[in-house]
């Protein structure tokens, strides 16, 4: 078990170097804290009037055996304080278990104004008086006070079991109201963050609370009242020795925990440290890629350019009414290009985010009337009935849509689909707006996932598609604090692609929702 306190500390340093990246990792952190302290509380009771003997087969028994020694020998506490560190651990991670459940509320599709502000406000206020109460009846001086009203009280017992079992149910209902929350509105599809983080944020909670939970109130290191009772002191059973699978089982949980955290950064935390070198390339490649197509447009410029000039003089020379439409068309579509052109060269070196209140449903609109979409695609706009509004570069997340929906025709113009749909949904949280882009095209195998977001990296004909599209929206959208995924499947006869994006959505002091 001492050994199960470092591996835990090192999640924690994991999480809290996380913590400004993702603020998923607030709520973990606080809750792996919580039993790191009731651990610690565990192991110094024991040091105290207790054995401690690892089984032979656990593996570093000798480091563990050494953990618990130092940890007992280095740091003495006297009884009332073994408590209060056990009780300091439960209530942070309550408190871990509250910035969850906030996030979660902020995940959630946006609900009405004021019954989010009084769910929050209950939430808090319930959190407030149960870490109050649990403080309260497990104090040091409370259990005494317990001793001395139980002699020549016949019935106080029973009266002071049934408060000891009250306490610890509402601390179960708080610990799982979150997750039971989160549940309920992924089944009513009322929320606004990717699959794979739902995923990992279910098993990271479900686990972390049947582990603290059984620990802390059911197992044989629950406080227990009957030694309240008799001694006047909080004592979990009195067990001489602790037994193996307890040893055992948990520096294995801290481990798995541990591996979870590692492992799952990139779903969990949106930061992949496996990939963190492929991105940094990533970027250098898209740098590399403004610089080439920087003097692509230039030359292009210079050729619209020439083009014009030399209509303009065709058509001094010209007096056909007829040749001179045709040069009037010439020289409107090079004044066209040029001026395209020039949008590109002023952004190409490096995006320059210009940022306004937009809405993202009809600059969604903007790009999808844009695109030329042959007409036995059938597009399917599911959009929330609230304005979707995201402080963002209109001109550049414009473009990055276009890229998307393009990218999505393409696929589907090539693929043999009877019925070609296009599905685009956006909806809306307290924090986030979802915007997501599906297609029932040629679809996308996960091992090209990655390669897809290099440029010049393309799954359709290299003849019209140079493969900078997804880069770019993916920069785009980087830049403006975002978050964008791409899953898919090739197998028939269920293929897809699926790019989704998450954008801060915003804020009411910077203009109205």
């Amino acid at each position: 078990m001492a050994i199960s306190v470092v591996l835990l500390m090192i999640s924690a340093c994991v999480l809290l170097f996380l913590i400004p990246r993702s603020r998923y990792g607030l709520p973990m952190f606080f809750m792996i804290i919580g039993v790191i302290l009731t651990t610690l509380s565990v192991l110094f009771q024991y040091y105290s009037f207790g054995s401690y003997v690892p089984p032979a087969f656990l593996p570093f028994r000798s480091l563990d055996l050494l953990l618990h020694r130092f940890l007992g020998q280095s740091i003495r506490l006297p009884m009332p304080y073994m408590q209060t560190l056990r009780n300091l651990g439960v209530v942070i991670y309550l408190m871990g278990i509250a910035a969850l459940t906030d996030i979660i509320h902020s995940n959630l599709m946006v609900p009405h104004r004021e019954s989010e502000r009084t769910r929050l406000i209950v939430s808090r206020v319930s959190l407030a008086l149960l870490c109050i109460l649990y403080l309260f009846f497990y104090r040091s001086k409370s259990a005494l006070r317990i001793y001395l009203m139980n002699i020549g009280h016949t019935g106080f017992p029973g009266v002071f079991l049934f408060f000891h079992q009250i306490i610890s149910i509402l601390v179960g209902i708080y610990m799982f109201y979150p997750l039971v929350l989160f549940i309920y509105n992924i089944c009513k599809k009322n929320v606004t963050c990717f699959t794979s983080t739902k995923i990992i944020l279910i098993l990271s909670t479900l686990v972390t609370n049947i582990y603290f939970y059984y620990f802390i109130f059911i197992s044989i290191f629950r406080n227990d009242p009957g030694e309240a009772l008799r001694s006047g002191f909080w004592f979990f059973n009195k067990t001489t020795k602790i037994p193996a699978l307890y040893i055992s089982v948990y520096p294995l949980f801290a481990l798995i925990m541990l591996i979870f955290i590692i492992v799952n950064i990139n779903g969990f935390f949106a930061v992949d440290l496996v990939s963190y070198s492929q991105n940094r390339i990533l970027k250098k490649q898209i740098d590399d890629m403004n610089y080439n197509l920087k003097d692509v447009f230039h030359s292009e410029k210079n050729l619209m350019f020439s083009i014009n000039i030399l209509a303009n003089e065709i058509k001094n020379d010209f007096g056909s009414a007829e040749s001179k439409e045709k040069l009037d068309r010439i020289i409107n579509i090079s004044n066209e290009q040029m001026s395209a052109l020039s949008k590109s060269l002023d952004s190409i070196k490096q995006l320059h985010i210009r940022p306004d209140a937009v809405d993202l449903r009809t600059l969604t609109d903007s790009a999808v009337n844009n695109a030329a979409i042959p007409e036995d695609i059938t597009v399917i706009r599911k959009y929330c009935d609230y304005p979707a509004l995201c402080t963002i570069d209109q001109y550049q997340t414009g473009h990055a849509l276009s890229n998307l929906i393009n990218n999505s025709v393409d696929s589907l113009m090539m693929s043999d689909s009877e019925e070609k749909q296009l599905e685009i949904t956006i909806e809306a949280s307290r924090e986030w707006i979802y915007w997501s882009i599906r297609d029932n095209g040629l679809g996308i195998r996960k091992k090209d996932v990655r390669k897809l977001l290099m440029p010049f990296v393309s799954t359709k004909s290299k003849k019209a598609n140079w493969g900078i599209g997804l880069p770019f929206a993916f920069k785009v959208i980087d830049m403006q604090l975002g978050q964008m995924k791409i899953s898919g499947s090739t197998n028939p006869p269920h293929r897809y692609a699926l790019v989704e994006i998450l954008l801060p959505r915003r804020k009411k002091g910077n203009g109205k929702d």
